[in-house]
């Protein structure tokens, strides 16, 4: 889990009128800062401005929200000890530290990913090295470090989700090429292996396999990965009585010409689901920094099958391991940990293109990067 690591043409146009989200903010976790830093988002014009920096005690990755986003945690290296700080967020945006939980001594200090289920009683977290997903309770918004259930999967867990019904996790594995696929009974926080337990990725034969971020379509039966081996986007099935995944298309996140060690990051979609997105790393040795190839790769959904289509790519900063869309869906904003920087783009909401339109100075390392709804 190291840091190393269009052309299709558009039928029609159709313009899309978005509500605009007013008073967003925008979270960094600054690894090197041991800091969480806040930003205020424009709402017209996506800009952002810094709002204010919590210092933790130790190191922050990895991030997540309560489903009513009046809580934020984030997962902690505190001395080679895996921890997850409990964040409140007040009206102005700012965190205060509700708690720090040590999280189960089989943990390693690389958790890959949180997330919370439904009704914001449980979190689950993926932990790369040690290859497993765990459950911890949360009480009063508080991740307490109770350990819930535990699964051992294997090595390179890099991402748990549910799905919209929230009966249903999913683990995309690296390494082995798989996503794993667990019942999860919200009432008890529970894991139970699916039938079967887990489904693999494209075939290695495949240059774009190792599925690594998951993401599931707003209004269809669809989820999507980042595949990291080779930079690709894969769609997936989703038989909502099941809660099982089979894999269908799956394209090349990457401009033809592109040379070089080239692995993708994370995926995002657009709230609406119109548009996806995938991040993509250059870890070339020894290549220059002003030569790398880091991009955002665009993908158009159709509205009826969600097969992706091409839109094209961006320059990013060096090595955009986390990025971020706002909740109107009109501004993407991209993190690059080599060079500290934020950049932020538009998103034509016809096609989809993006136009960067800042670069924001942020703290060192961002290793993450979400957005948030302001609090009423």
């Amino acid at each position: 889990m190291g840091m190393r690591f269009y052309m299709a043409l558009l039928a029609c146009t159709v313009t899309v009128v978005l509500p605009a989200h007013a008073d967003q903010l925008l979270y960094v976790a600054a690894v090197k800062d041991n800091a969480i830093l806040a930003y205020e988002l424009n709402p017209t014009t996506g800009e952002l401005g810094f709002k204010c920096k919590t210092v933790l005690q130790g190191s922050p990755g990895v991030m997540t929200s309560s489903p009513d986003g009046s809580i934020i945690y984030a997962a902690v290296n505190d001395d080679g000890q895996a921890k997850v700080a409990t964040l409140k967020r007040s009206p102005d945006g700012c965190l205060s530290v509700l708690g720090v939980a040590k999280l189960s001594d089989s943990s390693s200090t690389a958790i890959a990913y949180l997330c919370t289920d439904q009704d914001g009683r449980f979190l689950l977290t993926a932990d790369y090295s040690a290859g497993e997903v765990t459950v911890y309770r949360i009480v009063d918004g508080r991740c307490t470090g109770e350990v819930v259930d535990h699964k051992t999967t294997e090595h390179s867990a890099h991402c748990v989700e549910l799905d919209p019904s929230g009966d249903f996790v999913f683990v995309p594995h690296v390494k082995p090429n798989k996503i794993y696929q667990f019942r999860f009974d919200k009432s008890k926080g529970t894991l139970t292996p699916n039938e079967p337990p887990f489904v693999d990725g494209p075939d290695k034969e495949h240059r774009y396999h190792d599925p690594r971020n998951y993401v599931h379509h707003p209004k269809l039966d669809i989820g999507y990965t980042s595949n990291e081996n080779g930079s690709g986007i894969t769609v997936w099935n989703f038989d909502r009585r099941t809660g099982t995944l089979q894999r269908g298309t799956t394209l090349s996140a990457l401009p033809p010409d592109s040379s070089g060690d080239l692995f993708a990051a994370g995926i995002q979609m657009t709230p609406n689901g119109r548009f996806a997105y995938v991040a993509n790393r250059d870890q070339t040795a020894d290549r220059a920094a002003s030569q790398r190839e880091d991009t955002l790769a665009g993908f158009l959904l159709d509205p009826d099958s969600g097969e992706p289509a091409l839109i094209g790519y961006w320059p990013t900063p060096n090595q955009p391991f986390s990025f971020c869309i706002d909740r109107s869906g009109r501004f993407v904003y991209v993190a690059g940990t080599d060079t500290s920087t934020l950049c932020a783009y538009r998103i034509d909401q016809n096609t989809g293109k993006l136009e960067q339109f800042a670069t924001y100075e942020t703290g060192e390392l961002p290793l993450w990067v979400i957005c948030q709804s302001a609090l009423e």
